[in-house]
């Protein structure tokens, strides 16, 4: 006899992507029905949901409302085990959390370690996971106390328990935490007995399977669990992967629903898990989603836009039948076989023969809705023209286009953060710089990373490639840069600024400074700090 687990992460219920309604509605129906399967289809004995299950931390009431009803369709006798994402945590570790009113409500369990006093040495690390029981007795983690950081979920067949944590996100200090859970969860297995089995749930990446979001560890990190964690039930990155490549053992589902065109070409779904005496087979499903179509639209060799829009008539009629298709496959189609309405991904690119004033975008992609009925037209325009011919012209040319002519963005894109690089503190590198900031805008435009993700990953990087700090910044740039967030701006720089000239911020911060401190008389009947846009806002860490 087994123990069946269904592992699903980064639900995101309340994304309203695109703005579109439906979209939002989405969320809530591909969840539920993941579960209705689970339970009815794959008879699962428990779900686990490490991270993510909203998008948001302040919620509509609609939201928490179609929470509550996605899980009524799990019997009270299956446990739903989740643990906190980046999306579900309060800024203000005293507020209480959805999950945690979820959690209240006996609608799931919610599972999270108490890290208050552990990184300062105040309460041991062994304490890092209260025990069921402590939570029953006000002594667990959340703000009343309620909640456990692990729980044994009995199996008749097996001598002892499984045994499942559940690591919060943690971002930068990731890392950290690792090492500490580690220690606390043999602790744990040393007070209450070795398990059957033991499963982790966290929400992090692994470096070396998918590309670095930031709050990601390396193998290396992980190994240290190889033996006393069996399975770890990962979220966070919403693309499906498992590792290591010879004997799995930690698994990444991916988000249920897709929440940009590029993960709409991921293999999203979830984890069945069988965990038997001795092993555990995990089994991967693709999840009942809105379809993504990719229609791509060449301008090359149109010396008008009349003679493009007519072309662009008859190919888009030519594609009805073909969206019709893809939307009729099985993860797409509705229970009874019927196509689902899909996200357009369209792409224009190639070469612009005309005026580019002239492409009208809104016109074909009305011509897309009226002829393939989309809930939405997602639109990336990808074109040179003459101009930008004339803007790459000192490039190398087979660096710049690809072998069909279409132009290298990314080359284009690199030389403009390098050109911004050079002018700020980071100048001392600006191609590691340039770099940085590129793979920033991937990581927001393209994988959809929160906003908390991409701030550890600027973090991180910043201190790798700036070990020594930035540039040549004054050592006492802390409280120059506490006067500029008090707005002081003096005469001279506020009139080179209106002059158009190039303003040094710190050495216009010093002498702000200087002339705070030395009554200096450019001031006088004058309020630059109050009504000119130069005052200076440093953001926090």
């Amino acid at each position: 006899m087994n123990y069946r687990l269904l592992h699903a992460a980064d639900v995101h219920l309340g994304h309203r992507q695109y703005n579109v309604k439906k979209r939002q509605g989405d969320m809530f129906l591909t969840f539920r029905k993941t579960l209705h399967e689970g339970v009815n289809k794959h008879e699962v004995d428990a779900i686990l949901i490490p991270g993510d299950l909203f998008h948001s931390r302040d919620l509509r009431p609609s939201i928490l409302e179609s929470a509550e009803k996605a899980f009524e369709v799990v019997p009270d006798d299956i446990p739903v085990l989740v643990s906190p994402g980046n999306h579900d945590q309060n800024l203000n570790r005293r507020a209480m959390t959805w999950l945690e009113y979820l959690h209240q409500r006996d609608v799931i369990t919610l599972l999270q370690p108490d890290f208050e006093g552990v990184s300062g040495g105040e309460r041991p690390v062994e304490d890092l996971f209260p025990s069921l029981a402590s939570a029953e007795e006000n002594v667990g983690t959340g703000v009343d106390g309620t909640v456990p950081g692990y729980v044994d979920l009995d199996v008749p067949a097996f001598d002892a328990p499984v045994r499942v944590f559940g690591l919060e996100y943690r971002g930068g200090y990731i890392d950290t935490a690792l090492d500490q859970a580690r220690t606390a969860i043999e602790a744990v297995n040393n007070r209450a007995g070795e398990p059957a089995h033991t499963v982790l749930m966290a929400h992090f990446g692994v470096v070396d399977e998918v590309p670095d979001l930031g709050a990601s560890v390396r193998y290396t990190t992980l190994q240290q669990f190889e033996g006393l964690v069996d399975y770890l039930a990962l979220g966070h990155i919403h693309k499906p992967y498992e590792g290591p490549a010879d004997e799995p053992w930690f698994f990444n589902p991916g988000s249920l629903e897709a929440h940009d065109t590029q993960e709409a070409r991921w293999n999203l779904g979830y984890y069945v898990t069988d965990i038997e005496r001795d092993s555990i087979e995990p089994h991967h499903h693709t999840s009942k989603r809105r379809p993504f179509y990719s229609y791509d639209w060449d301008v090359d060799g149109y010396e008008s836009w009349a003679n493009l829009a007519e072309a662009f008539d008859e190919a888009v009629a030519d594609e009805q039948s073909d969206v019709v298709d893809f939307c009729s496959a099985e993860e797409y189609a509705t229970s009874d076989g019927t196509p689902r309405a899909p996200v357009i991904d369209f792409r224009i690119q190639g070469h612009l023969e005309f005026d580019r004033r002239d492409l009208d975008v809104d016109a074909l992609e009305s011509k897309i809705f009226d002829t393939t009925n989309p809930i939405h037209v997602q639109t990336k325009v990808s074109v040179t023209t003459a101009e930008i011919l004339d803007l790459v012209e000192g490039l190398d040319e087979d660096a710049v286009f690809t072998d069909t002519g279409t132009l290298r963005t990314e080359v284009l894109e690199g030389e403009v953060f390098t050109t911004v690089a050079e002018q700020t503190p980071y100048a001392e590198d600006p191609e590691a710089t340039a770099e940085v900031l590129a793979r920033a805008k991937e990581l927001v435009i393209e994988e959809g990373a929160s906003g908390e993700s991409v701030a550890d990953y600027l973090q991180r990087r910043r201190q790798e490639v700036f070990a020594d700090g930035v540039g040549a910044v004054d050592p006492e740039f802390d409280d120059v840069a506490d006067q500029a967030d008090a707005g002081g701006v003096d005469a001279e720089t506020f009139a080179a600024v209106q002059a158009g000239e190039n303003v040094d911020p710190i050495e216009a911060a010093q002498r702000a400074t200087t002339s705070d401190t030395d009554g200096d008389p450019g001031h006088e009947g004058e309020d630059v700090k109050a009504d000119t846009p130069m005052t200076a806002e440093r953001g926090e860490d």
